[in-house]
């Protein structure tokens, strides 16, 4: 009987990551080409949720698969310093050890057995504070990237019952936990992934008292996900442009191009023997990715040439104008 409920466990397990797995990729936006390094290196630290319990769920699969998606010929490489059971102070003795000669980024998911130890009376909120500090302190003297992540709800049960108010004490140790990891985030610069907001109180992610399912797992490499992609947005992307669209085109096209920072633009057409015929777009922009539409109906149809200035670089892209 024990066989057969571990073999239903373990089929049931697999088949939730399978229908993940298959699900719809999450969106890509167009700054993912112009990602400046030439590689992802990302380091998960924290307890049993980045270790992946119960085994073989975890969130870093989903991760990988997704940033692979869209960082098309970037490699990915995702290290797991997961530990089930550890506090921030048994994490702050291996900290050193997992960001050793690490370059990239660094996702923090760590507190939940502190708030089990904190209610206990064996553990302080302020010490949890402090060991964290500690850690993002050390990782930016790394020069890595820190996205502290805000740890998921214990399940918890309704009523008076010796169990129910245990379940609910805990809750609001997280909550503390949690708002002071965003508080220590502004102060310090880092971005914070609000998993706790995003997860809830929904049972149906949860696969025991504190641990999510393959769902809940795959919902927690979403928030990773856009939290590197904004961290990458607002720090690591390099000018570029994108080809426009229509081509050909016929009364209009669209540029795109990428902006690291606040820039003028200058973009001129060229017809096909290299003779300026204007300059279609001169003005300035914020940093991001933008798009313009330019109207092509006043030029004959032919093959012309984009050329586009911005931040000391120079592009070229080829435009083809029918009516």
């Amino acid at each position: 009987m024990l066989l057969r409920r571990i073999f239903i466990f373990v089929c049931f397990v697999m088949l939730g990551v399978t229908a993940f797995s298959q699900g719809r990729m999450p969106v890509c936006g167009p700054y993912s080409q112009f990602y400046s390094k030439d590689s992802l290196n990302i380091v998960t630290f924290g307890a049993s949720t980045v270790q992946g319990n119960p085994d073989p769920l975890n969130f870093q699969t989903s991760l990988k698969s997704f940033l692979e998606n869209c960082y098309t010929g970037k490699p990915v490489v995702i290290a797991n310093h997961g530990i089930a059971g550890e506090n921030t102070t048994q994490g702050l003795l291996r900290f050193d050890k997992a960001i050793e000669n690490k370059t990239g980024f660094v996702l923090i998911l760590m507190g939940a057995n502190d708030a089990v130890q904190i209610i206990d009376g064996n553990e302080k909120l302020s010490n949890t504070l402090s060991n964290m500090r500690t850690m993002i302190n050390k990782a930016r003297s790394r020069k890595l990237a820190v996205i502290l992540g805000t740890i998921q709800y214990f399940v918890e049960t309704p009523g008076r019952t010796p169990a129910a108010r245990l379940s609910q004490r805990r809750n609001r140790t997280i909550d503390m936990i949690n708002n002071g990891y965003k508080n220590l985030a502004k102060e310090l610069g880092v971005r914070v992934a609000d998993i706790n907001s995003l997860i809830g109180k929904n049972k149906q992610l949860y696969a025991d008292d504190v641990h999510p399912n393959a769902k809940g797992y795959g919902v927690i490499s979403l928030m990773w996900f856009d939290a590197l992609n904004q961290e990458i947005i607002e720090n690591y992307l390099s000018p570029g442009i994108v080809q426009n669209y229509p081509n050909p085109a016929n009364t209009f096209t669209k540029l795109g191009f990428n902006l690291p920072n606040a820039a003028r633009v200058k973009i001129t057409l060229y017809n096909i023997f290299g003779q300026r015929v204007a300059v279609v777009f001169d003005d300035y922009r914020n940093a991001g990715y933008q798009e313009e539409n330019i109207s092509t109906e006043m030029y004959a149809a032919g093959v012309y040439v984009l050329h586009y200035e911005l931040l000391g670089h120079k592009f070229s892209k080829k435009l083809v104008i029918v009516h």
